[in-house]
């Protein structure tokens, strides 16, 4: 048995479906105010629990002989350090001593790039920098940090065999709750990105993604972090590549890193005015100011790890957001005729 948390987010949905396309037994770990569209027609087996209840765990790993820890909270805004800490520390900690009392035989644990202490200017970024929650950068990073050094820290002792994985930015089909990523894709689909902002960032496929963690559980060394990226694009050429896919002409501005830090703060007082989440705020603007290299060489090398081209990711995103039914950016735009007839035409 395979039990996955965090099955209705992005990456846990499509895990949920790589497992079951190999046959898998799987179970999930909803909570009872989760939205499980994204699992509909699943033939996964749902089972009630929080993270933040060890108990729940307990019972929901019971006769399970691996765990894909995917439940977690992502946060480019300020404020929520508690429910960081509550979440994906707190709950990561609930996960292994769960996993213990289960006797689950391997843990996965879907932990974050953030987690990785930054290099200096020009280097490289790998699973070398370790996860110091004093110098990882930011509230989301610090609590990812923190979480990555409890499980290793598990599995250094012997107390568990647990591997992590490490995605960059994720982008790709399936993506139910809108994520950050998949917001700027649709966006600039629906030709609604006037101008974007300079910078970029390191993707990689989500599809990718859950086969990188089913090879880390499969070949992943005891206790080891395995980072798992394509390659950086920079938010112009992601734009431009969308733009393509979407039929639509590209955003024909990018505003300058040093505005938008000062525009970013602008962006923290939306969200607190609106209830609304901003795609511009310091955290994000740190995020895709990068300047060093992220290096994926060693799941390439360990794992097999091979991901697709982000081109092909770009365009199945857009076209999975454009169709499916369900989609968030399709429900933004069936009040909406006249957008409704933008969306059409892209494709």
């Amino acid at each position: 048995m395979n039990v996955v948390t965090g099955a209705t987010g992005h990456l846990g949905n499509v895990l949920v479906r790589h497992l079951l396309e190999r046959g898998a037994r799987v179970r999930v770990v909803v909570r009872p105010s989760s939205d499980v569209t994204s699992l509909e027609g699943l033939a996964a087996e749902h089972v009630q629990g929080d993270v933040r209840d060890r108990a729940s765990l307990e019972r929901a790993f019971a006769g399970a002989e691996r765990v894909y820890h995917c439940a977690g909270l992502v946060s480019i805004t300020a404020g929520k350090e508690e429910q960081l800490r509550q979440t994906n520390v707190e709950g990561t900690r609930n996960v292994v001593e769960a996993c213990i009392a289960a006797g689950v035989k391997r843990l996965v644990y879907m932990s974050s790039v953030h987690a990785l202490t930054e290099p200096a200017r020009g280097g490289v970024l790998d699973e070398r920098g370790g996860f110091d929650p004093a110098t990882a950068h930011g509230a989301y990073g610090k609590s990812k940090a923190a979480a990555s050094r409890l499980v290793q820290e598990a599995a250094r002792a012997g107390r568990l065999d647990a591997v992590l994985v490490l995605p960059t930015g994720v982008l790709g089909p399936h993506d139910y709750l809108c994520s950050e990523a998949g917001q700027l894709v649709g966006l600039t689909g629906t030709r609604r990105v006037p101008i974007i902002v300079a910078g970029g960032y390191d993707w990689v496929d989500v599809r990718d993604v859950a086969d990188g963690t089913l090879l880390a559980a499969e070949r992943g060394r005891t206790g080891e972090a395995y980072l798992l990226n394509q390659h950086y694009l920079s938010n112009v050429e992601l734009c431009a590549v969308v733009a393509k896919a979407a039929g639509v002409r590209a955003p024909l501005w990018a505003l300058p890193l040093w505005l938008a830090r000062v525009f970013a703060y602008g962006g923290l007082l939306w969200e607190l005015v609106t209830g609304r989440r901003a795609l511009l705020t310091p955290y994000s603007v740190h995020t895709i100011s990068k300047d060093f290299e992220i290096s994926s060489a060693k799941a390439r090398q360990e794992l097999g790890f091979q991901p697709r081209p982000l081109e092909q990711t770009l365009a199945d995103a857009w076209h999975w957001q454009s169709t499916h039914p369900h989609s968030p950016l399709l429900k933004r735009l069936s009040v909406a005729p006249a957008r409704r007839a933008l969306v059409r035409g892209a494709k």
